[in-house]
């Protein structure tokens, strides 16, 4: 009896026993924060030190590891978050996706619509600049009253888009930056905002702007989609027609999308790094993907009709 009593007490201790040890090896969920969008993690109660400034006739700047931003009187709380944004959320997504990290990229805040298309040098004219606009040209950044917009989001989205043409022309400079054809310039550009406001793994057709054309292109043909060495020659500068303004925009982005999907994270810093030194597009392209830009852009179109057809279903 004894002997039963014995083996009862340490089968009864082995089970108390494993049962703590399950407990204690039991890890509480965690959120996965990579998935996250990194618009969720911007700080925006981090203050940044602000100064007296008299640049272009603006008054004041508060200044960052990467950016400067320039700013009038009573608009400080815009700046701030202005510098937020670039500092928290873009500055790691150029180093991540482009391999680089800008430094000292001057932003200027308008307040009016004529200070803005002044100072922007802005192609389009007054009639197409709306509140929480932005441009980049010659490596500055200007935006139009950021945060005065009603669509939730829009303002982030924008910083993060021009903060790249920024990173991009102070990256190849001046005399190379026209080696980077205006469709990958605004490809990587919507690609980066999406990733900031949507997270690392969106759906390109719920986010790419205007992404009904590319639908439409591969189900009616109409608008005809463009090869990656017409979307090279008819996507450059200010594009005035609409519906191949936001073609080559569609197409660009999904461009960027497809070969960061693909050939990995590290694949558009080897393309930038390899343009900057050859100064050939289409040879940079092949250096990371391996394939023509023929081979490459048919790929790419595959895989766009194998998409629209999957969300069809």
């Amino acid at each position: 009896m004894k002997i039963i009593y014995y083996i009862l007490v340490v089968l009864i201790l082995g089970i108390v026993l494993s049962s703590g040890c399950l407990q204690e090896e039991k890890v509480p969920e965690q959120t996965n924060t990579a998935q996250q969008p990194p618009s969720s993690r911007i700080d925006y109660s981090h203050e940044y030190p602000a100064s007296a400034a008299n640049v272009d006739g603006f008054e004041l700047k508060k200044t960052g590891s990467a950016f400067v931003v320039y700013y009038h009187p009573g608009d400080e709380t815009n700046a701030n978050k202005v510098l937020a944004i670039l500092e928290q959320g873009g500055l790691n997504l150029y180093k991540k996706y482009f391999g680089f990290e800008p430094k000292d990229i001057p932003v200027y805040l308008a307040e009016s619509v004529d200070e803005y298309v002044k100072i922007a040098d802005f192609p389009g004219g007054k009639e197409n600049v709306e509140v929480g606009d932005g441009s980049a040209p010659n490596g500055k950044i200007y935006l139009y009253k950021p945060f005065g917009e009603t669509i939730p989001g829009k303002t982030g989205g924008v910083i993060i888009h021009e903060g790249v043409h920024a990173a991009a022309y102070q990256f190849f400079g001046q005399d190379k930056m026209r080696y980077l054809p205006g469709f990958l310039n605004e490809g990587m550009a919507y690609y980066l905002e999406y990733t900031f406001k949507a997270g690392p793994k969106f759906n390109p057709l719920d986010q790419i702007y205007h992404s009904d054309l590319l639908i439409d292109g591969v189900e009616t043909g109409n608008p005809k989609l463009l090869s990656l060495d017409d979307l090279a020659q008819k996507c450059d500068g200010y594009i005035s027609e609409e519906t191949l303004n936001f073609l080559c925009r569609g197409q660009g982005t999904f461009t960027v999308w497809y070969i960061n999907e693909n050939y990995g994270e590290g694949a558009l810093e080897k393309f930038l790094t390899n343009l900057k030194q050859t100064q050939n597009w289409q040879q940079a392209l092949s250096s990371v993907t391996g394939k023509t830009t023929s081979q490459l852009g048919q790929e790419i179109q595959d895989s766009l009709k194998l998409m629209v057809e999957q969300k069809k279903r």
